[in-house]
């Protein structure tokens, strides 16, 4: 058995309780998508406007950006990362206005918490381990209100508030949203745990390393 069918039969919590209301806008961040271009990436509260302007135009409450969506025009000003090819989503999205709590969706331990100061980021993040039915697997949240909520070591249980969504160098510089990953003991022992966005050449071992998320958000 493995990840995502330990999961099967097991109750998951919301990640944001109930305050998800009917299906979500799908934001298109991919290259296909000339708005991209029109993003000001370096400055938060204009990317930030632009996003939930197109969101309040959408008549949605919230909004998603997809996992293993390319995204080379949105990732324009980090060369390292155009460098590097890498330029494929790893997690899932879920865009949310600033300061939404969050909640646990599996029992966990909090594995890493910490704050990346580099624009394009993380910013605030969390990462909690997961051991269900015998699989031990990570979950990340990206972009989060910082000082954390919990620290290290520490045992939470299914439901229990987190987190909070962050802004400006909480969020990287990113708008307002949580990048939630799914991370295998594989990817941690390789070293893969800040990876949020992988290289073609890697992504016939995507299931390996970085499974989809889809399977632990629930709203």
């Amino acid at each position: 058995m493995y990840y995502p069918l330990n999961l099967n039969g097991v109750n998951i919590h919301p990640l944001f309780g109930d305050f998800l209301k009917g299906k979500p806008y799908i934001f298109d961040f991919s290259s296909n998508n000339p708005k991209t271009l029109e993003y000001n990436l370096t400055d938060f509260k204009q990317f930030n406007a632009m996003v939930f302007d197109e969101l309040e135009a959408s008549a949605h409450q919230w909004g998603i950006g997809r996992y293993l969506e390319e995204r080379k025009t949105l990732l324009r000003a980090y060369p390292n990362i155009i460098e590097e090819q890498r330029y494929y989503h790893l997690g899932l999205d879920i865009i949310v206005p600033y300061d939404t709590p969050m909640y646990a969706p599996l029992d966990a331990e909090v594995f890493q918490i910490g704050k990346e100061t580099t624009v394009g980021n993380y910013g605030g993040y969390i990462i909690l381990k997961h051991d269900i039915n015998g699989v031990v697997f990570y979950s990340l949240y990206g972009h989060l209100k910082t000082p954390h909520l919990v620290q290290v070591g520490e045992k939470i249980k299914a439901g229990q508030q987190f987190a909070h969504i962050g802004q400006e160098s909480d969020s990287g510089g990113w708008f307002c949203h949580v990048h939630l990953q799914i991370l295998t003991q594989a990817a941690i022992d390789a070293g893969y745990s800040d990876w949020g966005y992988i290289s073609p050449a890697l992504l016939p071992k995507v299931e390996t390393y970085f499974p989809s998320p889809y399977f632990l958000f629930k709203y």
